[in-house]
């Protein structure tokens, strides 16, 4: 049955529900029906709300920090971007960088000057390696004008990130280094000019370079407002220079705050009330080779002495923005730094480095000493340090996370160096793991990252329930959390989704300890690697739907939770997608696939690369091979297979359902079989959620066995050899979720209710063990599902407050508009 089919059968169904209970009602024109109920008990017994549950993580991923929230203005402003990696090679015919392990990630040209350009054709410049300023920075920028009469002057533009945007009367920062070529210093001029460098848009700044590095400074005043202003330094006659460390910072940063952040981002992101902030990341301290990760010592102090790196995300960083800026962005917020550090191993999603177990003694040392200058006293050495840097009280770092993203028994044994450490020396820090390590570690935290589509958001509301997870376990530290949309869009869709997920974390605070939003923001001028909360340019920014879902979640919290109860229809989940098979190396032979009983003769090659020999499907050696077949609308078929292993100890992993996407906008159905064990499960983006496990299937060597995946609705069988091995039934989603606290010092329920259906879900308020008045605040995001917030219609889904009444003499009832999610704050008689 295909994905349109599905749709029409699920709406005849709710057509005649509707109607069946109209009907129920008796009368021609009768009332609609209540359809739901919500009872909040204030009777039983009630947990305190976890205060300190909702945070940000802050990390360089869309280019949120350079070209976003670091203020600074100019692009490669040290001339480092296109500097390879330490035993990275550059391949020059795709564009990409080789690491050591293999992997490959987009580069760029080596001499390549991203975000310059010269001013006219009488100029050139070029790179230079030999020219430096100290021996942190490997490449200055050299600047040749050749100015013969009647010709106009020469020099170079300083772009930034897509130009940047001036207001008339504020004040801009300027500080270069500059060398001249000769003895007789030569006259150069910069100014701030419009986009096509024509017309002059601040006061002017000359210069002389000697024949010596130095720097040179200058505050601007913009004359006019200007969307697309540059920087330009220019000569009028014939002249040779270096350039290094061109910076240009706005004088109205946050909190004015030197080498500080942009001042309406940080608003956006103070008016969400975190409560922590986890820095610098995410995969942006995984790394993918040696030199490619941020180290703390590295991004402190002299910007023209930090540590410039390629990303993990394919661009550089300057790390303008580092670890002292991060813990004074954190007590200027309120928040509590998290701060996440390499554990010795890089991004093992990406042909991971491992740091040698036996040299693991520096990066203990560096976590150690990170501590220390966020908490030692000004008078010891890494105190005085962070004095230094105009900060002489401690910061209180009380939260370390070690890795992201790790796993596995590598990490497991680098992890244990970095806790025994840390808590030999700061007993009070928490250690948070990226990863379950052991249940010894039961006081500290572990690391899950949700990012997954809307259903399967909805469907894990209740995730975290006791009869699900043990108070026995580790707590839960929600790092990086989001509904994975279409890529580019944050709908409103996307929050219900999430609003779902939260509901269900709020009802279990001594569980889930804390939940971070991930990624905060996204620089609409470059590629989206994920859907932001924030989207911005050089000139402003809009809050998405979940902007405002997670500030009204974070700004009514209550303080006691109450036991809820809903009741309300659970519609069956059902996936849509193709058949597939993913495997690594060809240590697999395939044959005689099916659907619903016809042979599979086409198929989608999504990564790696199959061929076809005498009727077997043979995947490529030594590739993740991945191919699809079918139709990406199915979900009611039977998938068979047959399978045998010729080699290897690897697994092979079948999919039903599979929506034929990667990442964190992937979703299927998998059976994992390989020579020990074998377990079917639902993948949703990075989130695996088991459907059974078995120790005992396991697929002996040269042996076919015949496979059958079967999809029926909600309900996933697999057989193997025709013998049921498997049933499993996916979780409903329910038309509302709900979760009520309780507010003591105004006397308060604070209901939470996110309606997830298409029509308006009339239903029942019953508040037990008290009275409740007849009116009451509402706050409500409502609209249609796909409808989300841009630059020309940034107030499109925006929350709405208002008072509703309720009727005299019966029970409490709201109806909760489609698509919505509400807040009603009701007043305890």
């Amino acid at each position: 049955m295909k994905k349109e089919e599905y749709m029409g059968e699920f709406a005849k169904f709710k057509i005649a529900f509707f109607f069946l209970t109209m009907l129920a009602g008796g009368g021609c024109h009768p009332e609609a029906p209540v359809l739901s109920t919500v009872t909040v008990d204030m009777e039983s017994m009630s947990v305190p709300v976890n205060k300190d549950l909702y945070g940000l993580t802050i990390e360089e991923i869309n280019h949120a920090i350079d070209g976003g929230l670091y203020a600074e203005l100019i692009r490669n402003r040290s001339f480092e971007e296109g500097v390879p990696p330490l035993n990275c090679p550059y391949d020059a015919a795709r564009n990409l960088l080789i690491t050591p392990n293999g992997w490959t990630i987009p580069f760029l040209r080596p001499d390549s000057v991203p975000g310059w350009r010269k001013i006219a054709s009488n100029t050139y410049m070029g790179l230079d390696a030999r020219e430096l300023i100290n021996d942190k920075n490997k490449r200055s920028l050299f600047v040749s004008v050749s100015a013969l009469p009647g010709t106009d002057r020469g020099g170079v533009i300083a772009e930034g990130y897509g130009g940047f945007s001036l207001r008339k009367g504020e004040k801009y920062h300027l500080s270069l280094f500059a060398k001249g070529a000769s003895m007789i210093p030569k006259t150069l001029r910069v100014a701030l000019e419009d986009s096509l460098a024509r017309t002059v848009v601040s006061d002017e700044f000359t210069l002389w370079p000697v024949y010596d590095w130095r720097r040179y400074q200058h505050t601007f005043t913009a004359q006019e407002d200007v969307d697309h202003a540059v920087l330009t330094i220019t000569a009028d006659s014939s002249a040779l220079f270096w350039l290094d460390v061109v910076s240009l910072l706005p004088g109205n940063t946050w909190k004015s705050r030197p080498n500080g952040q942009r001042s309406d981002l940080m608003e956006l992101l103070a008016g969400l009330h975190p409560r922590f902030v986890r820095f610098p990341g995410g995969s942006f301290v995984e790394g993918y080779t040696a030199g490619t990760y941020p180290i703390w010592r590295e991004t402190i102090g002299d910007i023209a002495e930090r540590k410039h790196f390629w990303n993990v995300w394919g661009y550089g960083s300057t790390n303008g923005m580092g670890y002292h800026e991060y813990l004074q962005m954190c007590e200027d917020l309120g928040a509590e730094p998290v701060y996440v550090l390499n554990s010795g191993v890089t991004s093992q999603s990406r042909r991971p480095r491992y740091e040698d177990i036996t040299a693991m003694d520096k990066l203990v040392q560096d976590a150690l000493d990170a501590l220390a200058y966020a908490n030692a006293p000004a008078d010891s050495l890494l105190g005085a340090l962070r004095a230094q840097q105009g900060h002489p009280e401690p910061f209180h770092l009380k939260y370390i996370e070690i890795g992201s993203e790790n796993y596995g028994s590598e990490y497991a044994k680098r992890f244990a160096l970095f806790r025994r450490a840390i808590k030999d020396a700061y007993p009070d820090v928490t250690v948070i793991s990226s990863s379950f390590i052991s249940k010894k570690n039961r006081e500290d935290w572990v690391d899950a990252h949700f990012y997954a589509d809307a259903p399967f958001l909805i469907g894990s509301h209740n995730r975290f329930e006791v009869n699900k997870t043990t108070r026995r376990s580790p707590g839960i530290f929600i790092g990086e959390f989001s509904s994975a949309g279409t890529a580019g869009q944050s709908t409103l869709q996307s929050a219900i989704a999430e609003a779902c997920f939260l509901i269900g974390v709020e009802s279990v605070p001594d569980i889930v300890k804390r939940l971070a939003y991930a990624p905060i923001l996204g620089n609409v001028h470059y590629p989206v690697t994920r859907t932001p909360l924030i989207w911005f340019d050089r000139r402003q920014a809009v809050a998405t739907p979940s902007y405002h879902l997670f500030k009204m979640f974070a700004e009514h919290r209550g303080d006691e939770v109450l036991k809820t109860e809903v009741r309300t229809y659970q519609k069956p989940q059902v996936t849509f997608g193709h058949a597939a098979i993913q495997m690594f190396d060809n240590s697999y032979e395939i044959k005689d696939a099916r659907l619903n009983g016809e042979s599979v003769t086409d198929g989608k090659i999504r990564r790696g690369g199959w061929q076809v020999h005498d009727g077997y499907l043979v995947p490529e050696a030594n590739r993740w091979n991945y191919l699809l077949m079918g139709d990406s609308s199915s979900y009611n078929y039977e998938y068979e297979v047959t399978v045998r292993r010729t080699k290897g100890s690897g697994p092979i992993q079948l999919r039903i359902r599979d929506n034929g996407k990667e990442g964190e906008y992937s979703n299927y159905i998998g059976l994992t079989i390989g020579p020990e064990k074998s377990e079917l499960y639902h993948q949703a983006g990075i989130v695996k959620d088991t459907l059974a496990v078995s120790g005992t299937l396991a697929f002996e060597s040269n042996r076919w066995y015949r496979v059958k995946m079967a999809g029926k609705n909600d309900t996933i069988r697999c057989y193997v050899e025709d013998v049921l091995q498997y049933e499993a039934v996916l979780p409903s989603l329910p038309s509302l979720v709900s979760v009520a606290t309780w507010d003591k010092h105004n006397n308060v329920v604070l209901l939470k209710v996110v309606n997830t259906t298409h029509h308006e879900e009339k239903t029942e308020l019953n508040i037990q063990g008290a009275g409740v008045k007849n009116t009451a605040e509402a706050w409500q995001l409502t609209g249609q599902p796909d409808a989300f917030n841009s630059f020309e219609n940034p107030a499109k889904i925006v929350p709405e407050e208002k008072t509703i009444s309720f009727s005299l003499g019966g029970p409490l009832v709201y109806t909760f508009p489609p698509h919505s999610i509400t807040i009603l704050k009701l007043q305890i008689d």
